[in-house]
């Protein structure tokens, strides 16, 4: 294997696991903790808002660094994906839609913890709370799936 092709394997995988690590946590908080917070405040009181600013502490760093891992391969793996001759117009339309939702991800994301004090009623909230990005990055998971069946493609050829 050349250095070059196991470079791009260590950034794929850095990719992949930036994106698991971030969207695996927030489903995680989402249908584990949360739910287990609110039993918790139920049962001993106002327990829900300490243990989950604890919680949400402790996993803002690994978010900014899953982001920053994102950005920074993103960027790398786009580059070798678009220099490509497999690279056709689906592909491309394909990796547009997945850089728009994951920029989007990354605003939520930017903007959840800042939003607490201010919160959001309505379809704002919905757009941009825990449930939406996790929603996202669920997707834009999905999205990098149909991205490498057709890249594949095009590496076959019509």
């Amino acid at each position: 294997m050349p250095v070059l092709d196991a470079i791009l394997l260590i950034i794929r995988w850095a990719h992949a696991l930036a994106a698991v690590t971030w969207i695996g946590g927030s489903l995680f908080m989402l249908l584990a903790a949360r739910p287990a917070l609110r039993s918790l405040r139920n049962e001993i009181g106002d327990a829900n808002g300490l243990v989950g600013r604890v919680l949400a502490a402790e996993f803002r760093p690994i978010v900014v660094t899953a982001i920053a891992v994102l950005i920074i391969t993103g960027v790398i793996l786009t580059v070798d994906r678009l220099t490509s001759d497999a690279a056709g117009i689906a592909y491309t339309a394909v990796l547009v839609a997945k850089i728009v939702l994951a920029v989007y991800a990354f605003a939520v994301a930017w903007l959840l913890p800042r939003r607490r004090g201010n919160d959001t009623a309505g379809i704002g909230r919905a757009l941009s709370g825990p449930a939406a990005l996790t929603i996202v990055g669920v997707i834009v998971i999905g999205l990098a799936d149909v991205l490498a069946w057709l890249f594949e493609r095009g590496l076959i050829g019509p």
